[in-house]
């Protein structure tokens, strides 16, 4: 996806979350490759990413409460000041992400893989309330 068909695509979105879905469309990333893709300060509340690559992404003060990610690859993404609030990353990647000052309260990350992820702090605890995270291991 080019800038420019991102760029409608969050406009339309953006639409779509003022109007309460009477207008634009509420955006569906599914599948694209976003790792170049200019994220910081998106508001893709509600959007809809399944199985998208933001492989190393910056998604740096992000709005993403109430996204619906299962499967996506958030690798060695920046995501400082992103908010997770209720976000479902069922089975995402989240290995090597940076979420040091995310928002992930009433996240779902269950199967999530999340080694050398590095979640919020002790001081950020509060933020954790209600996060289910579960790590699978399968061996052959």
């Amino acid at each position: 996806m080019n800038p420019s068909q991102l760029e409608t695509v969050l406009r339309a979105h953006k639409a779509w979350l003022h109007s309460h879905g009477q207008n634009g469309k509420r955006a569906d990333l599914s599948f694209m490759d976003l790792r170049d893709a200019p994220l910081n300060d998106a508001d893709l509340a509600g959007a809809i990413l399944i199985g998208a690559n933001l492989q190393g992404a910056c998604l740096n003060n992000t709005l993403l409460c109430g996204a619906f990610m299962p499967f996506t690859n958030l690798s060695g993404a920046s995501m400082n000041n992103a908010d997770f609030s209720r976000a479902r990353l069922m089975a995402a990647n989240l290995r090597n992400a940076d979420m040091r000052t995310a928002r992930l309260t009433g996240a779902d990350l269950q199967g999530a893989l999340t080694e050398g992820a590095r979640l919020p702090d002790n001081r950020a605890k509060t933020r954790l309330n209600m996060v289910a995270i579960e790590i699978i291991v399968i061996r052959r």
